[in-house]
Formats: C-alpha cells, structure tokens, sequence
C-alpha cells in the first residue's frame, strides 16, 4: 500500500488521473477528506461570517445617512421628500454593502492553510509501487509513505 497525503487541489486531481492511466483501478484507490478540528464559538468572531454582518451595518449606516440627504433633497425635487428618501436609502445600503465587502474581501481570502488535507491510500504491488510514491512526489504530496505487507488475519481482526 502507499499512502500519500495532499491539500484539496487540482494537484490531487492530476495525480489521480495519473494513477488511474497507469492501470489501477478505482477500487484499489481509497480517498479520505479529513475533518478540521471543530471549531468553538469564540474562533468565528472575526470570521469570514462576520464579514456579511459587517457589510450589512456598514450598509445600514450608509443607508441611514443617504435617507436623510435623500429627504432633504427630495423636498425640491419633483417626487417628494418620502420618495427620494427611499431611493437614497436603498442606494445607501447597496452602495456600503458592496464598497465594503469589495475592500474587506481580500482580508478573508482563503489561504493554503484553510484547506482540508486529503489521504489517498493506493493498494499496489510493490513493483509499481515505486511508480506511484514519484507520481505522488510529482504532484505536489504533503507526505507519502509506504505500509510494509499487511497480513489479512490482521485485518479480519480489525474489521471485527
């Protein structure tokens, strides 16, 4: 068996495919997304969630002050001061909203490090298995290892 470990990525896509052009086939391959350790309140404070909320105070501020500008300038244009003050709200808030999550986005880009890591385990024979450990190298492997003979009582216990 070979066991390589990757980052979710195109990479690992690739280095599938290889695996697969070079005859084995998909029940021989064993892919294992890993679970981040789970998160407590407290780490979401500041968060890519909070960004959305942020926006919308942001929107609601801006909203507020251009419903007042909006008022007041509606009482010498034709519509009406309450007619203006809604368009100038509704304006507002779009206008914040976006401005600030166009600024903030690139804080809360998703790094390399937020990627969940992928176990990909290859049942090969230990003549191709030389193959595989470079195909895995190749595409960009976090770790790779190699699981010396497994016995199948050893197995049939485990399963029980």
């Amino acid at each position: 068996m070979v066991i390589g470990t990757f980052k979710c990525s195109f990479e690992l896509e690739q280095a599938l495919g290889e695996l697969e052009h070079d005859g084995i086939s998909r029940q021989k391959i064993l892919i294992v997304q890993m679970d981040a350790a789970p998160k407590n309140t407290i780490e979401f404070l500041g968060g890519p969630r909070d960004l959305h909320a942020n926006a919308i105070e942001v929107g609601m501020a801006s909203a507020t002050a251009s419903a007042v500008i909006g008022t007041a300038v509606g009482f010498s244009l034709e519509l009406g001061p309450i007619l203006w003050g809604l368009i100038a709200t509704f304006i507002g808030f779009n206008v914040g909203y976006w401005l600030y999550l166009f600024i903030k986005k690139g804080l809360h880009t998703k790094r390399d490090n937020d990627l969940p890591e992928v176990i990909v385990i290859v049942q090969t024979s230990r003549e191709q298995s030389v193959r595989f450990i470079e195909t895995m190298w190749k595409y960009g492997a976090l770790t790779v290892g190699k699981a010396s003979e497994v016995k199948k009582d050893a197995v049939a216990n485990v399963d029980t």
